[in-house]
Order: C-alpha cells, then structure tokens, then sequence
C-alpha cells in the first residue's frame, strides 16, 4: 500500500530553511519582528490501491516551531464522479475514507467544511494512468558535484510511458540501511545494583528516512514518453547509509500539467531561500480555494495510480568502481574498558556523565562497560528488522 507524500512536510522543510538562513544574517535579524498568520493546510490523494485514503487537514506553525497542528473537527467528503464519499476523522487531524478503490479515469474533487464554518475545494482532478518503473539501480562515482566533488552512490531510475499519456512525473522514496557495531553489550542495568542479560542484540541496527525535497520530471517537448537516468537519491560514500547494507523503496506518480507546475514551484522556493526578496513558501499555490474568504489554502489534492519498486545495495560489491569503506567508529578500537564492580554499577549510574556507558560483559563480579556508540546500535537506529529486509 502506498503512502501518501506530506505536503506538510514539504512547507515544514522550506521554512527551517528560511529560518536558517534569517540566523545566518551577518546583521543580526530579529525572527519576531516576521508577521505570522495561521494557514491551512491541506494534503489529500485518492489512489488506485483499495484501502483507506486519507486527507490531512492542519494549519501552519511558526518558523522557529515547525509541528503539525492538526485541524481538528472538520466535514470532509470527497466526490467520485458526482458521488459522495464521507471521510471519518481518525487520528486528529487525519481524515480516512471507507476502505474504497480510486479508478483510472474518474473525477475526485475535495470539499472542507471546517469546524469554524469556513467551506473550502478543491479543483476536480482525474485519476491518471501511470507506467511501471522500468528500472531502478545504483552506480558509483568518484566525482560528484553535489558532494563537493567526493565520491559516491546515485540512485538512478528508468521509466517509459509506450502510450504516451504520462508526461509529467514525480517521485518520492523511503531508504533503510543497516548499522552495524564494532562490539556488542551484552547486559543492560537494572536500576540499583541489578543487571540483566540481554535476549535481543543490540549489535545490528536499522535506520530509515523519507524524501526530504521535490523528485520531478517532465516528458513533454520529447519524441517518446521516457525518462532515463533520473537521480533519485545521492549518497556520499562515508555515509552510515553505506556501511553495510541499504534499501530504497521509490514510489512514482503521474501529474497533470497544472500539479506539475504546483510541484514545480514548490523546487523552485526550495532551491532560492536566499534572500528577503525570493519566493517565500506561502506564495506557491495549489489547487484549493476558500468559498468563505480570500485568505490562502495551502497545499494539494490529486489522484492518481501509484507505482512502487524497491532496490537493494551492497556497497561492497563497488570496490571495482572506486568504493573505498570507511571503517565506523574505528576509534572504539583504542578505548579501553571501564570496569565497575557489580555492587557498584547503581552508585556508578546515579553520575548523569555515565549514562552514554553500556555493559559489555560480567565477569567474576566485575562489569566491563564500554561507550554505548561502540556497543549499542538503538542509539542510531532500531533493532527490530523491518519485515522486507532479507
């Protein structure tokens, strides 16, 4: 089942990097003296997958407090060809469907009545026709301008549309990788002077992490419908995400012109957050208006089939191409252990300055305790292996 990209997130990102640079002023900029109105925000899509879809409805946060502020309340149904579909309020601020199945050439349109009254829609939109990723694949360069001319991996994708109905694309992705500790802690502390064996290994890890910018392309003014090469992800080789093994899962969309042209200026505000003077992040209209007021809607709401394919990299395999691996955390190699004995370890933990310790192993009533980085992978990730992983 596919996920729906959050437009939130998108604006989230783009006012961090205002922020950041505000802070960055070499004349000092007081953040407060910015005037801040309270928007809405609106991020839907009907795909072709049968589940529940949903619409996320939540007002903008300050610069300096990016959150989401869920809209609570609202009347949200959406239209299926002239037919109402009604939406149920799930968690705050996230309104679900009845388990339901979008078709390719049907009209949806997005009404809003929120709990103050206000009555927003959105445009209708029809659900598109979109081809399978043709290929996804990795490569390795020893020069990569965006890394600063470093070495490292690229994520390219391949996709060809025979009946030329696509045209306009965009891309998200979620990546996982694997981590791996140079030692492993055995017990953990109890509270007190009690420790307990571990039963499940703290040594290999997993991280993971969505698309952070706007992945699109468009077709049109070309001879076929075909997108080759298309960089979805770059990775420099020091990366954690290259230690040991890494996963991407990147997911495909089709656009309309007028979507493209909303996700188009989206990139565009997020490339030139330079200057006062650029595009700020609430000019990029989408395609929801207010019947009840003129103020501005944020956000978008489209449909449309959605394409999946997930990848998987050894790192290793690259060392003919140039991959050299970097040895993480090699300095744990010259740390010498800290040994406490047993009836010792709840005085030894009461000093906050010992909490980044973990026990390696027990000994004739001693412990031997080593940096939790050196030993202890849930300070970077998770040890519970994701259900796709081999």
């Amino acid at each position: 089942m596919a996920k729906c990209f959050s437009i939130t997130r998108v604006f989230q990102r783009l006012l961090i990097l205002l922020f950041a640079f505000l802070c960055s002023c070499v004349e000092p900029y007081s953040i407060k003296s910015i005037s801040y109105k309270s928007l809405l925000v609106v991020d839907g899509f009907i795909s072709a997958d049968l589940k529940q879809h949903q619409v996320a409805l939540s007002t903008t946060a300050p610069i300096n407090q990016p959150e989401f502020i869920p809209e609570t309340g609202a009347q949200v149904y959406i239209k299926e060809d002239g037919n109402e579909i009604p939406l149920t309020e799930g968690t705050p601020g996230i309104y679900l469907t009845p388990t339901m199945q979008g078709i390719i050439g049907k009209t949806y349109q997005l009404f809003i009545t929120t709990k103050s009254g206000r009555q927003l829609v959105s445009e209708e939109v029809t659900l598109k026709y979109n081809p399978e990723i043709k290929d996804l694949y990795a490569t390795y360069l020893t020069n990569i301008p965006a890394l600063g001319n470093k070495g490292g991996f690229q994520i390219l994708l391949d996709t060809e549309d025979s009946t030329q109905q696509a045209r306009f694309y965009r891309w998200e992705f979620e990546e996982t990788w694997e981590i791996t500790m140079p030692f492993e802690s055995n017990y953990y502390w109890l509270g007190g002077n009690n420790v307990m064996f571990r039963t499940v290994p703290v040594s290999v890890c997993y991280q993971s992490d969505t698309t952070g910018n706007v992945i699109i392309q468009s077709a049109l003014g070309l001879s076929q419908d075909k997108i080759g090469s298309k960089v979805i992800q770059t990775i420099a080789s020091d990366s954690w995400k290259m230690q040991t093994e890494y996963s991407i899962l990147v997911r495909q969309f089709t656009l309309s012109a007028n979507a493209y042209l909303y996700w188009q200026a989206l990139l565009t505000t997020n490339q030139t957050q330079g200057s006062l003077s650029d595009i700020q992040p609430g000019t990029v209209k989408g395609n929801i208006t207010s019947l009840s007021d003129q103020d501005q809607v944020l956000g978008y709401f489209d449909a449309c089939v959605v394409q999946e394919k997930r990848l998987f990299v050894a790192p290793l395999k690259f060392r003919s191409s140039g991959f050299v691996p970097t040895e993480f955390e090699s300095n744990c190699k010259f740390i010498d252990y800290t040994l406490v004995p047993l009836d010792q370890i709840g005085a030894y933990y009461s000093n906050p300055l010992n909490a980044n310790m973990d026990i390696l192993a027990a000994s004739g009533g001693t412990l031997y305790l080593f940096p939790s980085k050196c030993c202890d992978c849930t300070s970077l990730g998770t040890n519970k292996k994701p259900s796709f992983w081999p």
